[in-house]
């Protein structure tokens, strides 16, 4: 049966992320909701300093197993929150707290004019900004981290800098080391022409001043976000940088693994958690 299941879990990912990375591509329908399982959720819209309501869940942690800690999802370019509700369910169990969002312009999120062909937008980072604060003072005996995937790595590392003091760690996967590199992939593999916000220049300098801890997931077989990307984040930050390398496709470390699904990636985070929180 577990088998069966993370045979499910594989395909539906698969399948939910074949669009990602290559476009923005959001999605207002939900696909699930948490309590569609009976998960223990609190449903909360908040507002940005420039005008924009955000929707967002916080899953509440296993009592039995209440880690204080926060993993804050900064997902990628399509879809919305509502394809993480079973990983935020998985890590949840383990017991994190599990806070997801939705962009502006996807799911329930105020409408936001977006273009397909931008590779990403800064205001993003004002929505990630927004929920953090709010989480911040919400929950002022727990450690927040944002949980950053492929595009939600740029978004993180623009947001990072006004929320300096209030999040302490930062697990990626699929790392963004120069938003220019996936323009001039994108365009060698998919013929396809994105574009930039802004000169490469500001995300480079935001990077440098990163000085939390992080966690990089790396796919070996990831050609947009390499395992040589991961090398080049960890030689521009500040702070403790480490990486874990599996085998499998991008965006692919829940899959990867014997056992339940997610195992290997929960164990990874709480391996590199419990080396800093002693």
């Amino acid at each position: 049966m577990k088998m069966i299941l993370k045979m499910y879990f594989l395909l539906l990912l698969i399948f939910h992320l074949a669009v990602e990375l290559y476009a923005i591509n959001p999605n207002r329908d939900y696909i699930r909701t948490p309590d569609s399982l009976g998960l223990d959720f609190e449903s909360l819209n908040l507002h940005t300093y420039d005008g924009y309501d955000i929707h967002t869940w916080i899953y509440a942690a296993n009592p039995e197993k209440d880690n204080c800690k926060i993993l804050l999802l900064a997902y990628p370019d399509a879809g919305n929150m509502s394809y993480f509700v079973y990983h935020s369910a998985i890590l949840a169990s383990h017991g994190y707290t599990v806070v997801t969002f939705d962009y502006r312009g996807f799911g329930k999120s105020s409408d936001f004019e977006i273009d397909q062909d931008s590779l990403y937008y800064n205001e993003f980072a004002i929505d990630l900004s927004a929920v953090a604060e709010v989480i911040y003072e919400k929950f002022p005996n727990k450690e927040i981290g944002i949980w950053a995937l492929s595009m939600g790595t740029i978004i993180a590392v623009k947001a990072m800098e006004s929320l300096k003091g209030k999040v302490q760690f930062l697990i990626s996967e699929g790392f963004v080391s120069d938003p220019s590199l996936i323009v001039e992939r994108t365009f060698e593999q998919k013929d396809k022409v994105l574009s930039l916000p802004e000169n490469g220049n500001a995300y480079f300098n935001s990077l440098k001043k990163i000085d939390i801890p992080i966690l990089i997931f790396t796919a070996t077989l990831d050609q947009i976000t390499t395992y040589d990307d991961a090398l080049n984040v960890k030689k521009q930050v500040n702070g403790r940088c480490e990486i874990v390398l599996f085998e499998g496709e991008h965006l692919g470390g829940f899959n990867f693994g014997d056992g339940d699904w997610g195992a290997y990636y929960v164990g990874e985070i709480n391996r590199f958690l419990e080396g800093i929180f002693v």
